[in-house]
């Protein structure tokens, strides 16, 4: 019995010396953690995931200012057009283009270009009573008519031409273009095959009577055409080409700038 206190103070007495030793060990690591290397923060990556990248990881050169004007979109040549090269495309002078519709009038394209600016514009239904008798009772009018100058549009009023008419342009221009459907300008041959017709076509837009003219015809329909206001009987007959597309032989000036196509009306 005598052994078993001083058992009991040893065990006390080792306990004791541990616990001054966890509490020695806790003071010296406190003062030495200060000086202990730290975890480096991760620097964030050069690159973004593509799935992440938004608006603001985007580069500001490779993307269009939204302020930025828009090119302007040059207005197509005559090769773009294949339209021919000469009066009304690439020099002063009028470029008529006509097609036969089926109830006997005409779409017509008309390109124009000045030899200066003009700030106004007059407008004609042809007059085609010089050209051949059998027309004089006729009151030729275009319809539907659409007009650009220098690219920008003109306003018809009613899109409707069938008497003078002098159209003031916003700003002075020099090339115009028109688009219309020209009726009245044609009769019935007689006598003839059944829809056998003649029309007298000539340009909507005045201008110096010297100013020349090419005029084409197109259509499969289309069989000949004459320039009855030229010198001699040679000089009238003035197809050249093939059908579908005729034209009359070199120019005319717009003078004498009257066509009359012989076709068969569209089915």
């Amino acid at each position: 019995m005598t052994g078993h206190p001083l058992a009991a103070w040893l065990r006390r007495a080792v306990g004791l010396a541990l616990i001054v030793g966890l509490l020695i060990s806790a003071v010296a690591f406190y003062r030495v953690a200060p000086q202990l290397p730290r975890a480096t923060p991760v620097a964030p990556s050069s690159t973004t995931s593509p799935t992440t990248a938004g608006p603001a990881s985007q580069n500001p050169a490779a993307s269009p200012s939204p302020t930025a004007p828009a090119k302007r979109i040059p207005p197509p040549t005559p090769a773009d057009r294949k339209l021919p090269r000469g009066p009304g495309t690439t020099e002063p002078g009028i470029l008529l283009i006509a097609s036969p519709l089926r109830d006997g009038s005409f779409d017509i394209a008309e390109m124009v270009i000045l030899p200066a600016p003009v700030s106004a514009v007059r407008l004609a239904p042809p007059k085609l009573t010089p050209a051949d008798k059998r027309f004089a009772r006729l009151k030729p009018v275009a319809s539907d008519v659409q007009m650009s100058a220098d690219n920008q549009p003109v306003i018809v009023p009613k899109g409707r031409v069938d008497s003078r008419l002098d159209i003031a342009l916003v700003e002075p221009a020099k090339r115009m273009e028109l688009r219309y459907k020209l009726g009245e300008v044609t009769i019935r041959s007689m006598p003839s095959r059944a829809g056998r017709a003649l029309a007298a076509i000539s340009p909507l837009a005045a201008g110096s009577p010297s100013l020349r003219v090419v005029m084409m015809v197109s259509g499969n329909t289309v069989l000949n055409i004459e320039c009855p206001m030229r010198q001699g009987i040679s000089g009238q007959a003035c197809a050249a080409g093939r059908v579908p597309h005729l034209r009359a032989k070199g120019d005319l000036p717009l003078s004498r700038a009257v066509i009359i196509v012989q076709f068969n009306l569209p089915r």
